[in-house]
């Protein structure tokens, strides 16, 4: 009994203390909620009613309502439709004023003066997410080389530059300095295009705007080889500064010209000028200084004139107006046209080999590289000698195998040591066709690259390569294959000296149809006078070119069809049709007939007797169904006598291919991939 009433009042103390807990726990609670009443507490701050007349939420309010029934159509819209015309304002062409192209730049520009054109665009900061701006080149400059300095000092093993777009890596510090410097110098050229883009109203540029801050291929530490200087430097503006220095030097003091003249004393240069202005601007090869770069791909040009082909040359080939009458190509502008035909014209002779160029540094090249075999260009880790700087860097690639190339599409993680390596991969990424090399002599042999077609050239054909030349050069056929240049260049010329020849015997022909017309109408006049004038109306008829008998303006009887499709041009095709006859009326019929041109014949003279038609009538006949032009539309054919009805033409034009219904749907799907 004693243990049950101690579990008993156990239990009751335990259940007493629970509820004393809870009672505890609410009571604090409860002093927490309820407010002391001091003064000190912060009073809660009423809310601000608007009133429902403020025209500023009810236009606001009004926003939102169309907003909403905007995204209530888009959803209830069909998902193809919608793709369809995203692909529709994808195609549409960049609207270009083809007159504000082809007028002079100085004309564009006037009305601006040289810094409002450089400095009408701020400089950015692109380093990570920093947003300083600024159209002071000095602060400018320093802000970047500030970024280079904190970066050294939190970074100890290597240096990676962290500019949008860029990921270069040293461990050099000197190295590195000179590549953020450089970053700084070409933000600055890509400034000096924008203006000039802007104020000037160019076309676009359509490369990839991924390279824009691409400047690997570029030095960024620099030596002067001005008289034995050798001063290093790892930041371009200081070194371009150092070398105009040097040549305002040679020249008197404030004088922009000298009677004597001044040589350039770079290192290999034999070049010697009387006024500065030409000076400066030669030098400008020898350091490699840039005066203006595209904004959109970041590729530098010697002058604004360069930045203005560079973007032109992009435009459109449908908007191109200009064509090259020799090798068929088409330009926007004029002075395109008339750059590029300089290069056929070479003008310029090799004394010692029989090469022809095109220019005179061309055959200034030729000459320091072929026959006086110039190779001032050494290369430091092994004797190989090149002619020029860009051929140097080539062969330095092949030394740096930490070099590589990485494909930067989504998900492919392919690296090549080689660029021409990536532009294929590259291709396979997109589905593009490759290109391929054919042999002009046996039609069936191709290659994929034009080092297999040369070798088979040269070793089965025993094929030379022209004097003066290194390799063979390809240009594309008309069936996209790459064949050997100097057969498409003759092809070309012959195709057009055919198409030239006929439209001279077209002419021909109508002169003399308007002869033998004129001759007729003289005859006639003068035969109402005596017998002798109505013989020479008889001999002037028997020279019509076209029978007079009302069975050759009979129609033909017969299904058209198209005898054969031959592809004469990159986009051009001869297309020859005839008339196949219904198997009752062919079987009646067993001679050909002859075509006549109806055009020379009236009606009124098909009721006259038909002369015997002599040898010459007939020469001339054929000749003129020769160079005869197919007309489709035309539904009276004339036929000779005893013929089966059936009258083919060679057309002295072709037929445009998009007037054919079978190949206006592969015209259109081939468009669409392209």
């Amino acid at each position: 009994l004693d243990s049950k009433m101690d579990k008993g009042t156990k239990r009751q103390k335990k259940q007493a203390a629970a509820e004393g807990s809870k009672d505890v726990k609410k009571l604090k609670l409860a002093v927490k909620e309820e407010p002391t009443g001091s003064s000190e507490l912060p009073t809660q701050q009423p809310v601000p009613v608007v009133p429902e007349n403020d025209p500023n939420i009810s236009r606001l309010r009004k926003d939102i309502h169309d907003w909403m029934e905007k995204q209530a159509e888009y959803e209830s819209a069909d998902l193809d439709t919608l793709l369809e015309e995203s692909n529709h304002l994808a195609e549409q062409e960049e609207i270009i004023d083809l007159d504000r192209v082809e007028a002079p730049l100085k004309k564009l520009l006037n009305g601006y003066s040289d810094e409002e054109i450089r400095k009408s665009i701020k400089y950015e900061c692109e380093w990570r997410k920093c947003t300083f701006m600024s159209g002071n080149d000095r602060k400018y400059f320093l802000h970047v080389e500030s970024h280079a300095e904190l970066a050294m000092v939190n970074q100890s093993d290597s240096y990676t530059c962290e500019w949008d777009l860029c990921g270069f890596t040293t461990e050099d510090d000197y190295e590195y300095m000179g590549h953020i410097h450089y970053h700084a110098y070409h933000t600055k050229l890509k400034v000096h295009g924008a203006g000039v883009h802007m104020l000037a109203k160019l076309p676009s540029c359509n490369n990839d705007s991924r390279l824009r801050n691409t400047i690997t291929n570029s030095p960024v530490t620099f030596r002067c080889e001005w008289n034995n200087c050798n001063e290093r430097f790892n930041k371009a503006m200081h070194f371009f500064h150092h070398v105009r220095n040097h040549i305002c030097d040679e020249f008197p003091t404030n004088s922009k010209t000298s009677e004597s003249g001044v040589d350039c004393l770079w290192s290999l240069c034999k070049e010697r000028f009387k006024m500065r202005y030409f000076a400066l601007l030669h030098v400008k090869k020898h350091t490699t200084e840039r005066d203006i770069a595209c904004y959109t791909c970041g590729t530098t040009f010697w002058a604004r004139l360069k930045l203005v082909y560079h973007l032109i040359r992009q435009i459109e080939m449908s908007q191109r107006k200009y064509n090259c009458s020799i090798c068929g190509r088409f330009y926007a502008t004029n002075a395109l046209l008339k750059s590029h035909a300089e290069s056929h014209e070479m003008s310029h002779q090799c004394t010692l080999c029989p090469l022809k160029t095109g220019a005179a540094s061309m055959l200034a090249a030729h000459m320091l590289r072929v026959h006086l075999k110039q190779r001032n260009f050494k290369c430091n880790r092994c004797e190989y000698a090149a002619f020029s700087n860009l051929e140097l860097k080539s062969h330095m690639r092949t030394h740096d195998k930490t070099k590589i190339f990485r494909c930067e599409e989504f998900g492919c993680n392919v690296a090549y040591r080689s660029l021409l390596a990536m532009k294929k991969h590259f291709a396979w990424h997109y589905n593009l066709p490759t290109t391929m090399y054919g042999c002009h002599i046996c039609t069936d042999k191709t290659y994929k690259n034009a080092y297999h077609l040369t070798k088979h050239l040269r070793f089965v054909h025993k094929l030379e390569r022209a004097p003066g030349y290194f390799r063979f050069a390809y240009k594309p056929d008309t069936d996209g294959i790459n064949r050997l240049s100097t057969y498409v260049e003759q092809k070309l010329k012959q195709t057009r000296a055919n198409n030239a020849t006929s439209v001279s015997a077209e002419e021909t022909a109508t002169k003399s149809d308007q002869k033998n017309n004129k001759a007729a109408a003289a005859a006639g006049r003068k035969a109402k006078s005596n017998e002798k004038a109505q013989e020479q109306i008889n001999a002037a008829l028997n020279q019509q070119e076209s029978s007079h008998d009302a069975s050759a303006y009979a129609p033909i009887k017969g299904k058209p069809k198209i005898n054969f499709v031959k592809a004469i041009g990159v986009h051009e095709f001869l297309v020859e049709l005839g008339i196949e006859k219904e198997p009752a009326e062919a079987e009646q019929s067993s001679v050909p007939v002859e075509s006549v041109d109806s055009s020379t014949v009236s009606r009124s003279e098909t009721t006259k007797a038909q002369p015997k038609r002599t040898t010459e009538t007939v020469r001339m006949k054929r000749e003129k169904e020769h160079v005869a032009r197919l007309d489709t539309s035309h539904d009276e054919e004339s036929s000779n006598e005893g013929g089966d009805g059936v009258a083919t033409q060679t057309p002295q034009q072709p037929k445009d291919v998009k007037d054919f219904t079978v190949m206006r749907r592969y015209l259109k799907s081939s468009k669409k991939s392209v």
